[in-house]
């Protein structure tokens, strides 16, 4: 009884061992070790958002009085001080008696040119014209707008509601305007929005930001990529964050010592999309490496092994 007993518990050993080992294909993962190189480098987080070149402050400039142009000082993209004067009009009344004299001949004009002045508009602020929308000659009203003057440009962002914790006043951060991706420009944050702005059914808030340079090809209007600098790391060792294990301060970094691949804790710091900062437990040019899977072979044995179920005919 006992030599059958053992015979059966052979077979059934045996009948697993060719289960296993040819009538199923288990899944085998196969894997490749990839290294990378530590170097030193420089990290920077950010929130990224998008905003908009606008006046600090705009100012439009209106005649004192109706009439007509009859000489302009400036042109659009002219920086201009205070009290500086603009443009030179007649006023109706002027322009009326002028063009009378006119036709009497040059000493009766010149007569009353030098008797009747004519009324300057004069610029109340320094900054840049931004607009213009006269010419010689136009006859204008009290309500009609002669230039457009900024004292100087600034970024409004909109930044979402779920990242406005991150912002700070005096925050730094670096903008690009999108025609000109290749200029990065510093920047920080003067003011954050109380009211918010609803944009595609998004809660958002203007932040306005001041240039520390302005360039000379930024316009009011044009569209600008905003990077708000969480944290910055200058000069310290980058490893790619997918041949490093992090938890809070420490991370783990896989070295190799001669054939033998062996685990290190380093310390750590902040992490973007790509890279993670490491302040010890590594030096500038030691490879770190990481086990990468390349294969995953799916079962293949077409009868599916002694216990699996019958394949049903197709109906």
């Amino acid at each position: 009884m006992k030599t059958k007993i053992y015979s059966s518990i052979i077979v059934l050993f045996a009948s697993a061992g060719l289960y296993f080992g040819f009538g199923w294909n288990q899944t085998k993962q196969e894997y490749k070790m990839e290294s990378v190189k530590v170097s030193r480098g420089d990290l920077i987080v950010t929130v990224r958002a998008t905003g908009t070149a606008i006046p600090k402050n705009r100012l439009e400039i209106k005649p004192p009085i109706a009439g007509r142009v009859e000489s302009i000082l400036v042109e659009e993209g002219n920086q201009v001080g205070k009290g500086k004067i603009l443009v030179w009009m007649s006023s109706t009344e002027r322009a009326a008696l002028l063009d009378a004299a006119r036709a009497k001949g040059a000493d009766e004009l010149k007569k009353w040119e030098d008797f009747y002045k004519p009324t300057p508009v004069i610029s109340p602020l320094r900054g840049l014209v931004i607009a213009s929308n006269i010419s010689p000659g136009q006859t204008v009203t009290q309500q009609d707008i002669l230039y457009v003057l900024s004292d100087n440009l600034m970024v409004q962002a909109k930044v979402d509601e779920t990242d406005l914790s991150k912002i700070k006043l005096g925050q730094k951060a670096i903008i690009t305007v999108d025609s000109f991706s290749d200029e990065p420009i510093q920047a920080k944050v003067k003011h954050i929005g109380y009211e918010a702005v609803i944009e595609n059914n998004v809660t958002m808030y203007n932040v306005d930001l001041e240039l520390i340079r302005i360039p000379n090809y930024l316009r009011s209007g044009m569209s600008i990529t905003v990077d708000f600098i969480l944290f910055e790391e200058k000069d310290v060792l980058l490893v790619p964050n997918e041949f490093i294990k992090s938890s809070d301060q420490n991370g783990v970094v896989l070295l190799k010592d001669n054939e033998t691949y062996i685990e290190r804790i380093v310390t750590i710091g902040h992490s973007d999309d790509q890279n993670t900062a490491v302040f010890s437990g590594l030096k500038d040019g030691d490879i770190v490496f990481r086990k990468k899977k390349i294969q995953d072979s799916k079962k293949s044995n077409a009868s599916g092994g002694p216990f699996s179920s019958p394949k049903l005919p197709k109906r």
